[in-house]
């Protein structure tokens, strides 16, 4: 009988609206980040959102996200996969400390992004592509399965 009823509990949730859902489902999370401690983001090619991963879990998945002391990173093994089985996996991402903003006006700033075959880093879209492995702040949003990643120095 319970069963039942969390069947039809789940059937009508399925065409709330997400407003209706705030008001009537608590969600609990167990785990939030640390914002004193470094993140490892990547784009999660799966659901189209940003992967956080803290302590080798993944805590939180987001359109928007700012981190501060970001350091680009590619592994090396994951994008020789890559290029030899021509298969995506998880080997380059973004490492920083979450920010709820980042400056107004920095010194300069860069749109980035990475492609594992043409380039072996992160890179920034000007002439040539400059290798990124650093950045003061970095801003990362994704609409519509596509990424944009800005990096600002201060």
């Amino acid at each position: 009988m319970a069963e039942n009823n969390y069947l039809q509990i789940l059937d009508t949730m399925e065409y709330m609206t997400e407003k209706q859902l705030e008001n009537s489902v608590t969600i609990l999370k167990t785990k939030t980040i640390d914002r004193t401690r470094r993140v490892y983001v990547y784009f999660n090619l799966h659901k189209k959102v940003w992967s956080v991963r803290q302590d080798g879990k993944v805590l939180e998945h987001t359109k928007h996200i700012k981190l501060k002391d970001a350091r680009f990173l590619v592994g090396k093994a994951g994008r020789e996969k890559v290029l030899r089985e021509k298969t995506k996996n998880v080997h380059a991402g973004i490492s920083g400390y979450v920010v709820d903003d980042t400056p107004d006006v920095g010194k300069s700033e860069a749109e980035v992004t990475y492609n594992p075959y043409k380039y072996e880093t992160f890179v920034a879209i000007n002439d040539p592509y400059d290798p990124v492995e650093y950045a003061d702040y970095v801003e990362m949003s994704c609409e519509d399965g596509t990424t944009s990643v800005w990096a600002i120095w201060t």
